[in-house]
């Protein structure tokens, strides 16, 4: 079953803050201080050209898979080695999300809560929304998505009058190479769209809107920025030792009173919202394995997502720790190799792929905008 342009924008937009709100903008700080807005200013722009890259190249591979597509382009040995790095960065994001979310609710929120009560529940929820599919993933993540960004938005105005301006002064004081070294290193955090390769061919183009895309990476960065804008404000030099920005931002405002139950009730939401994520990279992860192995159906590759999350589970006693071990350099040339050069490769390789055959039969493109019209017209006609 296919999603529809709507159902896609909400899940770019949904995966550009998946990952930012939770020990990121403290292990920025690190490195760039008070410029770190820059930094996710900055990847998250690039990621937003290559959504635009990777929506160009779906709509050239037509009704093909990524594995079809790719081995039309690449040959079969080079898309094997592409699908084992996309099955890396697809482990790497679920297993961030997977333990992010443990240590947020059972270290952080409920610290009396059984590990094992919260993750086995969570992997047999991750488990049934991969086998469900991805448009029922994609549903989900209409129904939630509004709700979280009223209770972002609700958040940061709420403690915006808390606020420090001189804080984020001088500017640019050591340079810009704390900046970039602090984006390499934590560039794992990002390549935002690399989800986007495993929806190849399942996406119906017919109703896309030119600036649907546009509208919703845009209002993302914002959100981003403005949740940055308050932390960094806030916390200032003590922002390392803030290890959970959303609760973090939400208890700094705390008052005691009836109306500060809605932070809590925001913060349960994006729990939701961090579930759905995980699903979402569990199922890229399931169809990538299923690409590679040449898998018949989905249960071999389900059990092996959810049995590899479990494994997470027992890894490590603290998420910030591991992220300093084992998300750097590792997973920086990973997210750079599948985000960052994959799609331009697979852009190169298809040119000339339609270069070699002049005069003859060319690569089966979709044409959305003749697709479009002529469900239109079919419509008149029946009237």
């Amino acid at each position: 079953m296919k999603i529809n342009y709507r159902q896609l924008s909400i899940m770019v937009f949904m995966s550009f803050i998946a990952l930012k709100f939770l020990a990121l903008p403290s292990l920025l700080y690190v490195e760039s201080k008070n410029m770190s807005m820059l930094v996710a200013l900055a990847l998250m722009l690039i990621d937003g050209i290559y959504v635009f890259v990777l929506l160009d190249l779906m709509k050239k591979s037509g009704e093909k898979n990524i594995y079809e597509f790719m081995k039309s382009c690449l040959g079969t040995v080079i898309t094997k080695l592409v699908l084992i790095l996309l099955i890396l960065k697809y482990a790497l994001v679920a297993g961030n999300i997977s333990k992010g979310l443990e240590f947020f609710v059972v270290e952080n929120l409920y610290t009396e809560f059984n590990w094992f009560v919260f993750v086995l529940p969570l992997m047999i929820l991750v488990g049934f929304m991969v086998y469900k599919g991805i448009r029922n993933i994609a549903r989900v993540g209409e129904m939630v998505c509004w709700a979280i960004v009223i209770g972002l938005i609700y958040i940061a105005l709420k403690a915006l009058s808390g606020i420090d301006i001189l804080s984020f002064l001088p500017f640019f004081k050591d340079g810009f190479k704390p900046l970039v070294d602090s984006a390499w290193i934590h560039l794992s955090w990002f390549g935002s769209a690399t989800f986007m390769f495993m929806l190849f061919g399942f996406v119906d183009f017919r109703s896309e809107k030119k600036t649907e895309m546009i509208k919703y990476i845009i209002f993302a960065i914002l959100i981003v920025q403005l949740l940055y804008f308050v932390f960094y404000g806030l916390f200032e030099v003590t922002c390392p030792t803030h290890n959970y920005c959303i609760s973090d931002i939400s208890q700094f405002s705390s008052t005691y009173s009836a109306i500060d139950e809605l932070s809590w009730l925001v913060v349960s939401m994006w729990i939701v919202a961090q579930a759905v994520q995980l699903g979402l990279y569990g199922y890229c992860m399931a169809q990538a394995i299923k690409y590679l192995f040449d898998i018949k159906g989905n249960i071999l590759s389900i059990i092996i997502v959810v049995v590899y999350l479990l494994a997470w589970s027992f890894i490590g006693e603290n998420t910030i720790r591991m992220e300093e071990i084992f998300f750097t350099p590792f997973a920086s040339i990973v997210t750079f190799l599948a985000q960052y050069i994959l799609p331009v490769v697979l852009q190169i390789a298809y040119t000339i792929k339609n270069r070699k055959k002049k005069g003859g039969e060319k690569v089966k493109e979709v044409d959305y905008e003749r697709e479009k019209n002529r469900d239109k017209e079919e419509v008149k006609v029946n009237i």
